[in-house]
């Protein structure tokens, strides 16, 4: 009967144990650390273990809790400091990917620029080149008609000189033999005859580019061998003889004339010939020099275009990271939020039990 009691009293006992734990620990139900503890102390008491050992092994217990969360703040610290260190590279890697693209953003506009300038000016040095061509070729056609036209023009000089002292010796005879006071032989008269067609035909010839007060000389000394082919009239003849000693010497100085005029067009020509060489070999060496600029470009700018493509990967790439990064540092803080706040909850909890065992060991 008595040990019925005695049970009966340690379950009354334990009852208000179980529920005065419960009570203290309302806040904490349904935490399971919470009921777990409170099993613990409920088994502990209900089967008469020392309350001392029961401090003891939640004193243990809250022990380990602040050394575990101590260890968490750490390892906290630690991953938070590594992960700055590895935000801070991809900060870096980006912030120079960022820095390449402008650059290669930069050189490409720059080289677009100097592209389209060198395409125009290698236009116009192309123009210029066919210009100077059309010019080179007009030059020589020019020379080459001044060549001409100086050998025709001096060979007919040439003849009516040639002509003219025929004429001169032909009179010298005649005056010579005194053909004042004779009858013209038929051979005499004939030479007369073929040399005023002669004149005339030079006459002519000479009219294009001889000086007009040359050309007066011809028609009095046509007139005066027209004359001389019936009678020689000796003061004709001398006159005609002056005549033609004139003429020698206009034509002469003509001819003279006409080949310093020569020499000069040649000359300029020829300057003209050498300054369209020279500036045709500038335009060459120009024209080389921008095109071998052109190629230069065009290779930097194909290279430029895949190394903007890989730098807008690199940003696009360590944008993400960074933002994966972010997200799981963001995650790792919660976590570690959450778990503290639960190691906290249990130290409290400990505590709790800690203030009720003292409680009972103070009654």
């Amino acid at each position: 009967m008595k040990s019925a009691l005695l049970l009966l009293v340690i379950a009354l006992a334990t009852a208000s144990t179980v529920t005065d734990l419960t009570q203290r620990l309302s806040n904490y139900a349904d935490h399971p650390f919470g009921s777990s503890m409170i099993n613990l102390v409920s088994v502990n008491m209900k089967t008469g273990g020392s309350l001392n050992e029961l401090k003891q092994l939640l004193q243990q217990i809250k022990d380990e809790l602040i050394a575990l969360t101590q260890l968490q703040d750490q390892e906290n610290g630690t991953f938070t400091r590594r992960s700055q260190v590895d935000l801070a590279k991809l900060q870096a890697t980006l912030e120079q990917a960022q820095q390449d693209l402008d650059n290669q953003r930069q050189e490409q506009s720059s080289l677009s620029n100097e592209l389209t300038t060198l395409q125009t000016r290698v236009k116009e040095d192309q123009a210029a080149l066919d210009r100077n061509g059309r010019g080179s070729s007009d030059a020589q056609s020019r020379l080459d008609a001044e060549n001409a036209d100086f050998a025709t023009k001096y060979s007919d000089y040439s003849d009516a000189i040639l002509a003219c002292k025929e004429a001169q010796r032909l009179l010298l005879n005649l005056r010579g033999e005194g053909a004042s006071l004779i009858q013209l032989t038929q051979d005499t008269k004939s030479n007369l005859i073929q040399t005023k067609e002669n004149f005339q035909k030079i006459k002519e010839i000479l009219e294009a580019h001889t000086k007009k007060s040359s050309l007066t000389l011809f028609q009095p000394i046509i007139e005066g061998l027209a004359e001389m082919t019936t009678k020689v009239n000796p003061e004709t003849l001398n006159n005609v003889l002056s005549l033609v000693a004139r003429l020698i010497t206009a034509l002469q100085e003509g001819q003279d004339q006409l080949e310093a005029n020569h020499k000069t067009q040649v000359e300029n020509l020829s300057r003209l010939g050498d300054d369209l060489r020279n500036e045709k070999q500038t335009l060459q060496v120009s024209l080389a020099t921008a095109n071998n600029r052109l190629k230069e470009i065009q290779s930097r700018l194909n290279e430029l275009d895949g190394l903007i493509n890989i730098s807008n990967a690199i940003v696009e790439v360590t944008q993400l990271n960074i933002q994966d990064a972010t997200r799981i540092n963001e995650l790792e803080d919660q976590e570690y939020s959450n778990q503290k706040v639960s190691r906290q909850t249990e130290i409290d909890i400990v505590d709790r039990l800690i203030e009720y065992i003292n409680q009972k060991l103070s009654e």
